[in-house]
């Protein structure tokens, strides 16, 4: 989820805030912080809105990630785990992804799903990832692939 937890021995230091991102709106602003490309463009500051809300990807052809939001800010390779915040300065998102054959199509994990991660690993210092062991195939795609006729017309096909 592109999430780094650190523990600084240290007080006094500045922090960001973190926000609500159950409380975002399609239109508001959003500034993407990041190092798009590498160090040569380090520390690069991005404006744009939200886009979209529960925006879901295929990042692979078997990872999927639900629920993001979308930006039109620009996010880049090296902008990941990045904030994405509002226009109060409050982090809302943790840049993650951007749509690589389109301009202005980036992606963010909402911060009140990392919250739930870093407070479990605050508390017990690790976070289990937890798979259902399935994956799902379009029924179309599956009867092209195996060469097959099944009698359902459309559905998803759960394999283990």
């Amino acid at each position: 989820m592109d999430l780094a937890i650190l523990k600084v021995n240290a007080t006094g230091l500045p922090e960001a805030t973190l926000g609500d991102s159950d409380n975002l709106e399609v239109g508001q602003l959003a500034v993407a912080i990041g190092n798009p490309l590498g160090l040569d463009f380090q520390r690069t500051v991005t404006s744009g809105i939200i886009s979209g809300l529960h925006r879901t990807i295929r990042v692979d052809e078997s990872t999927i990630i639900e629920d993001l939001i979308q930006t039109d800010a620009s996010i880049n390779p090296g902008n990941s785990g990045g904030p994405l915040l509002n226009s109060k300065g409050e982090v809302i998102g943790i840049n993650t992804a951007k749509i690589k054959t389109a301009e202005g199509l980036g992606f963010s994990i909402p911060i009140n799903m990392a919250k739930t991660i870093i407070n479990q690993v605050v508390k017990e210092g690790t976070y289990k990832t937890v798979f259902i062991g399935i994956t799902g195939v379009d029924l179309e795609l599956y009867e092209r692939q195996l060469g097959v006729d099944l009698k359902a017309d459309n559905g998803v096909i759960l394999t283990v």
